[in-house]
C-alpha cells in the first residue's frame, strides 16, 4: 500500500472545508451576535425594509392586512351587521320581530359590547321598534368604522393594482 500524498488529502478534504453549508455555519458562527441584533431590531421596529449589502429584505404587509380583514368580516354575522348598522343610523324607526334568532343574535352582540339592552332582552316584545330597547355602544360604532375603513382601504388598493 503507497503512502497518501498531500493531493490525495486535498482531494478527499476540500470538498469538505469549501462545501457551501460548511462555509454557512462559519459565517453564522462568526457573526451571529450582528446578525441577530439586526433581525431583532428588524421585528421590533417595524421596519419593512433593510438592505444589508448586496442583499435586500422586506416583511411582507400583506398578510397582516388580510389577517385582519378576515378578522373583522368574519367576528359578527350578516343579520348581526345589519342590527349594528341600523342601530348606527338616525332613523328611530327599526323595526323587528322577535324570534329566537333575533334573541341570540341580539346577545351575542352584547356579550360583545356592541350593543347595550335597556331593558333584559328576553323580555322584548313580540315586535316593535329595536332602538326603543337596544343601543349602540361606543366599542360597536368603533367596530363599524374600522370594519368600514379596511374594506374602503382594501377597495381603494384594490383599484390602484388595476
Amino acid at each position: 500500500m503507497s503512502d497518501p500524498s498531500i493531493f490525495d488529502w486535498v482531494s478527499v478534504l476540500g470538498p469538505i472545508l469549501l462545501s457551501w453549508p460548511l462555509v454557512i455555519t462559519v459565517v453564522l458562527l462568526l457573526f451571529y451576535k450582528p446578525l441577530f441584533r439586526l433581525l431583532e431590531k428588524f421585528s421590533n421596529n417595524n421596519i419593512q425594509k433593510a438592505k444589508i449589502g448586496p442583499f435586500e429584505i422586506e416583511e411582507a404587509e400583506q398578510p397582516y392586512a388580510e389577517s385582519l380583514k378576515l378578522l373583522l368580516t368574519s367576528l359578527v354575522s350578516e343579520q348581526e351587521l345589519n342590527y349594528l348598522k341600523q342601530l348606527d343610523t338616525e332613523d328611530d324607526s327599526v323595526p323587528y320581530e322577535n324570534t329566537t334568532d333575533l334573541i341570540m343574535e341580539l346577545k351575542r352582540l352584547s356579550t360583545l359590547n356592541f350593543i347595550a339592552a335597556k331593558s333584559h332582552l328576553d323580555q322584548l316584545p313580540r315586535e316593535g321598534e329595536l332602538k326603543h330597547h337596544i343601543e349602540l355602544t361606543s366599542k360597536g360604532k368603533q367596530y363599524l368604522r374600522l370594519r368600514e375603513n379596511l374594506l374602503a382601504d382594501q377597495t381603494a388598493s384594490a383599484e390602484q393594482k388595476e
